[in-house]
């Protein structure tokens, strides 16, 4: 079953900058070739203007998310950013990944984000 998930970017210094800088990560990555991705304006909220983007990427497997998941930790350990990830799936499910300082964020704890929001938890595939 294909789910879109939702990725966005918060709390760093320049937010856009740092989206465009992922979904380049993503578009290259030879491992997320089939997964469709794009960036999109964000669903308004409260408080913004409403020019936020996101990324919204299709994964239909366990390979695509374990994919998607290296890749984020990847971008993540090229750079010492502050700022926050969101996942969010396709039943509005969403978890947060603090990057902030020096704190390592490792693969398990992304992948264990992403099967979150796509509603797979506790081993169920």
């Amino acid at each position: 079953m294909t789910v879109e998930l939702v990725v966005g970017v918060g709390g760093s210094d320049d937010d856009v900058a740092e989206l465009h800088s992922l979904f380049e990560a993503l578009v290259e990555d030879d491992e997320l070739r089939a997964a469709r991705k794009s960036l999109a304006a964000a669903a308004e909220q409260r408080g913004t203007l409403g020019a936020e983007e996101v990324i919204r990427i299709a994964v239909d497997s366990a390979a695509l998310c374990t994919a998607l998941s290296t890749c984020v930790v990847a971008w993540l350990r090229m750079r010492r950013p502050t700022l926050r990830m969101t996942f969010t799936g396709p039943d509005g499910a969403s978890a947060e990944i603090d990057a902030t300082g020096t704190r390592a964020v490792e693969h398990v704890q992304i992948l264990e984000v992403i099967e979150r929001v796509r509603g797979r938890v506790d081993g169920a595939s």
